[in-house]
């Protein structure tokens, strides 16, 4: 019975790399593979899966030191302080920019406020121009005289 093997195409999706990478670790030695008659190589699937439980292996959590661990623990606290300290700060700004926006509201408002007062200010003063302009048309004897 004939052993299953895969490509170096194969290899490389189930090994998550490029084609190159397989072909190096062929050359180094890394990998197991035979080379059939057009020159291709051919890695067996129990040399492939000897790869994989190896990388497996190699990410498995090592034991750590009580240093390392309370090391570890230490910057944790450190960094669930840094945290908060910025979370506060975070409702710090948003409180601050609640206020400016309030304010730039308010600020709006009034502004357009005054815009209405100073239009209906120039309106009266046309008005009173044109009054004054038509008692000035008017004769000096006309104005004395009421005529």
């Amino acid at each position: 019975m004939e052993e299953e093997t895969y490509t170096t195409g194969q290899a490389a999706r189930i090994l998550r790399m490029t084609d190159r990478g397989v072909r190096k670790m062929i050359d180094r030695g890394e990998l197991e593979a035979s080379t059939d008659d057009r020159g291709r190589h051919l890695i067996p699937q129990r040399a492939l899966h000897a790869v994989l439980e190896e990388r497996r292996f190699d990410a498995a959590p090592a034991e750590i030191s009580v240093e390392e661990a309370t090391r570890s623990a230490q910057e944790a606290r450190e960094l669930r302080e840094r945290v908060e300290g910025l979370q506060r700060e975070l409702g710090r700004l948003e409180g601050r920019l609640e206020l400016t926006e309030r304010t730039e509201s308010t600020m709006r408002e009034e502004r357009e406020r005054l815009e209405r007062l100073l239009e209906e200010e120039r309106t009266e003063r046309r008005r009173l121009q044109e009054e004054l302009d038509a008692e000035r048309a008017r004769g000096f004897w006309q104005r004395l005289f009421g005529g």
